[in-house]
């Protein structure tokens, strides 16, 4: 099938999911434009018509797409009237489901930040890397705000909530490296024991 021309319509949402898929397959480092374009029949010269500070954007576009997808379903749960146990259950099973849904995002945010930290020193770059990573830092705190809220009205019991906040996250998020949907277990099923397990942890 020939590639696309520049003018030609994708999807925004087709381009990320395929350089996900590459860094996930190559490595950021491994990557290039030309195997992204690739993966969606695009030429080269079309992607950076749609990213045109090529791979630092798209890196970028890539993780904060995999925090848009979970944000805004936690603003949803936040806005419900619900006590800090639901609440946490809803952020667990949202989070999980969507790394299972795209393992491939979910990859990029386990590996790839670090490629963050090497993106130059163009000023564009680093902008968007400053805003990526305080928007991290605000999904972080949702949870850590809904455990101290646990822990204030007597639901949960008393722990180290930046500990248990971090080794909830990197529990989550590993899920991508090992995740298969062939597996004996949907993204459903595992959401239901990771929510077990860290509410059991809770529990007074």
């Amino acid at each position: 099938m020939p590639r696309k021309p520049a003018n030609q319509t994708v999807q925004r949402e087709d381009i990320l999911l395929a350089a996900a898929q590459i860094f996930q397959e190559r490595g950021y480092e491994g990557a290039t434009m030309a195997h992204i374009a690739r993966k969606v029949k695009l030429t080269a010269g079309s992607l950076y018509h749609h990213f045109p500070a090529g791979k630092p954007d798209l890196l970028l576009a890539v993780l904060n797409a995999g925090l848009d997808a979970v944000m805004t379903q936690f603003d949803q749960v936040q806005a419900a009237t619900i006590n800090p146990t639901e609440q946490l259950r809803q952020m667990i099973t949202a989070h999980v489901v969507s790394v299972t849904h795209n393992v491939s995002v979910g990859a990029a945010m386990v590996f790839e930040i670090r490629t963050l930290f090497a993106l130059g020193e163009h000023e564009a770059h680093l902008e968007a890397r400053d805003a990526f990573l305080r928007r991290r830092d605000e999904f972080e705190q949702r949870y850590r705000d809904v455990i101290q809220q646990g822990i204030a009205c007597g639901e949960f019991r008393s722990v180290d909530v930046n500990i248990f906040t971090k080794a909830l996250l990197g529990a989550h998020n590993w899920i991508s490296v090992w995740y298969h949907s062939s597996g004996r277990l949907s993204g459903h099923e595992i959401a239901e024991r990771m929510v077990d397990t860290f509410l059991a942890s809770l529990r007074c």
